[in-house]
């Protein structure tokens, strides 16, 4: 409960993404060095979440408009995980990240020498999204901060670990992940909206208020399709325009539940957290069919 393990899946969708599309490109890509990463980007995802849940304590103990998508996994205010359980956790996730990062540098480090400052700045942008002393997520930049990594630096690092190759084209293509990631947190940042307030976590929502934020989450959810169908300009296959639809459909529902007062109506914000978290796997996965091979 405490793992919150269905939102490993965006970090997964976006790595596997890259390595595919290596694949596609026929690189021979290491089996070994791909399975340590998968488990490497596990536990950073692990470690961001079990740190949230210790220091966003204050904040979801006196929430009482979560969702299923927001306010943490419940598992510590609903008092069936003692607190300090949670950043034991964090720093075991950490541990293993380390054995990881040995493993990786005694295998893989001189034919992949980039792979480790990219794990790093990952690590380093999660572990402090709720950690003091940069605590992302309080101070306005975490929606950015988290946007990047689940997407760009995913999908590039996913697809430079399968290929040996950083390729600038790859940044185009995990725009749209950038975008609906960045969705994601902001439509679990509605719910929390008053709980964030009261504990001064000055997230966009609480920033610009529900009314005006929920503008910012539809343009980002909004333009994630015309990126994708974009994206042929570098190489992929005019068939995203079709493979992409289900992330335009799911988009504009989420944005117009969002304009319409969505945003304060819990049955409707859950709605629009499923939506946007489909809409972000989608717009990571549907590359990995649309890429077609031996191009870029």
């Amino acid at each position: 409960m405490l793992s919150r393990l269905p939102f490993l899946s965006p970090g997964i969708a976006a790595l596997l993404t890259g390595i595919i599309i290596a694949a596609r490109m026929d690189y021979a890509y290491e089996l070994g060095l791909v399975c340590i990463s998968l488990l490497g980007m596990t536990f950073i995802m692990l470690a961001t979440y079990y740190f949230n849940e210790y220091y966003d304590f204050e904040g979801d103990a006196i929430n009482r408009r979560f969702t299923k998508f927001s306010g943490g996994s419940r598992a510590i205010p609903d008092l069936k995980v003692p607190r300090p359980v949670a950043r034991i956790a964090g720093w075991s996730s950490i541990i293993v990240l380390l054995v990881v990062c040995i493993t990786y540098l005694a295998l893989y480090f001189q034919d992949y020498p980039l792979l480790l400052p990219l794990a790093l700045f990952g690590a380093f942008c999660g572990v402090f999204y709720t950690s003091p002393p940069f605590q992302w997520a309080y101070t306005g930049i975490g929606e950015v901060v988290i946007g990047g990594c689940y997407g760009v630096l995913t999908v590039v690092s996913g697809f430079y670990l399968a290929s040996g190759e950083l390729n600038i084209d790859m940044v185009f293509i995990a725009l749209p992940a950038s975008l609906t990631i960045f969705g994601v947190i902001m439509a679990n940042e509605f719910p929390d909206y008053d709980a964030d307030k009261s504990v001064n976590k000055r997230n966009i929502v609480v920033r610009l208020g529900p009314a005006k934020a929920a503008w910012v989450y539809a343009a980002a959810m909004v333009l994630a399709y015309p990126l994708m169908v974009a994206s042929v300009v570098i190489g992929v296959s005019a068939t995203i325009a079709v493979l992409g639809l289900p992330v335009l459909l799911l988009s504009v529902f989420a944005a117009v539940t969002a304009l319409k007062g969505g945003h304060s109506n819990p049955k409707m914000q859950t709605g629009m957290g499923a939506a946007t978290l489909i809409a972000n796997l989608l717009s990571s996965l549907t590359f990995a069919l649309a890429f077609p091979m031996g191009v870029l």
